[in-house]
């Protein structure tokens, strides 16, 4: 007979650091992809929003609709009303967080270009593709562009993922004022 006594616990302590890594990696990608689905739906909403507006209010009807659906990446305690968490698209740190917001039209086509900064909040995995993304490596002279440590008025500060949506969309129609 051998004495197993004490192989579990040690079994554990092997394994319990991996499966907890793997488990935050993987609740940190899926939060990443909703992320990223909600930026790309924010660019639609300011191309959407610019397709009815005289020529001279597009930018600011569409950063408008940005921002009121980018709030709902960036709410922050203080949007605490009444128990329930309503992100406010008027407030600074969502406004920091869109670092760069562009729409043009011409005669039939409407387009939105933003850039967001979205942060990791994930305990451990977000530091892990915080330093792993290294901007130089992935880019080619566009440094800062994927991972940004910058702080934006909050108390948060980890690393942010960076995240450059664009949409068109054809305009069915000409508005004139």
């Amino acid at each position: 007979m051998t004495n197993e006594s004490g192989s579990m616990l040690m079994e554990t302590v092997i394994a319990m650091p991996l499966l907890l890594a793997l488990t935050f990696g993987a609740l940190q990608i899926a939060h990443i992809h909703t992320a990223r689905q909600i930026a790309s739906y924010a660019a639609y909403a300011a191309a959407r929003a610019a397709l009815s507006q005289p020529e001279g209010r597009i930018e600011e009807e569409g950063r408008k609709a940005a921002l009121r659906v980018l709030a709902w990446l960036a709410a922050a305690p203080d949007g605490v009303r009444e128990g329930v968490l309503m992100p406010d698209p008027e407030a600074k740190y969502v406004k920091d967080r869109l670092l760069e917001f562009k729409v043009t039209e011409d005669n039939w086509r409407c387009d939105a270009e933003l850039k967001f900064a979205f942060p990791l909040v994930i305990p451990f995995a977000s530091q892990i593709i915080g330093c792993r993304l290294d901007p130089v490596t992935f880019t080619k002279g566009e440094t800062g562009s994927h991972i940004s440590t910058r702080r934006f008025g909050d108390e948060f500060s980890g690393p942010h993922l960076v995240f450059h949506e664009r949409m068109s969309l054809v305009k069915p129609y000409k508005v004139k004022e």
